[in-house]
């Protein structure tokens, strides 16, 4: 879906933030300190910027994404309120993704990033599995 998606909109400028702990998805939306907008341009990345929002409550939270031009968000866990008013913002969620924000940024850029993901990296090899019970595969 969010492969068609990249590939008819390939001269369209996207933005997705993805909400971190580390250089990891954090495990919830509305705990992260920062968020990161990945700004995409013709079908690639062009700018990476981090965003601290540990002194803006939930509100001001969303209300940052939407005016920052996000339109889709890759999270971890994700309550019902944040993903009902995201949605009404207009913003695309790919919720339940766990591991780095780079393997997964990738793997969404590839069309390949599924709600449910896990997505690690040992040494040169990376690994994306669902997270029910699947044994997943080396990409």
């Amino acid at each position: 879906m969010f492969g068609t998606y990249l590939a008819l909109n390939k001269l369209m400028e996207m933005k997705i933030a993805i909400p971190l702990f580390g250089t990891r998805i954090s495990p919830r939306f509305d705990f992260s300190q920062e968020i990161r907008i990945i700004t995409v341009e013709d079908g690639k990345v062009v700018r990476k910027e981090n965003f601290p929002v540990a002194h803006l409550n939930l509100s001001q939270r969303l209300d940052q994404l939407a005016s920052n031009g996000v339109s889709k968000v890759i999270c971890g866990g994700i309550d019902g309120f944040c993903l009902n008013q995201l949605g009404s913002k207009g913003i695309e969620v790919v919720h339940n993704v766990a591991g780095e924000a780079e393997i997964a940024s990738d793997l969404f850029m590839k069309g390949k990033l599924r709600t449910g993901f896990c997505c690690e990296g040992r040494g040169r090899r990376r690994f994306c599995v669902w997270k029910k019970g699947s044994r997943g595969r080396r990409i």
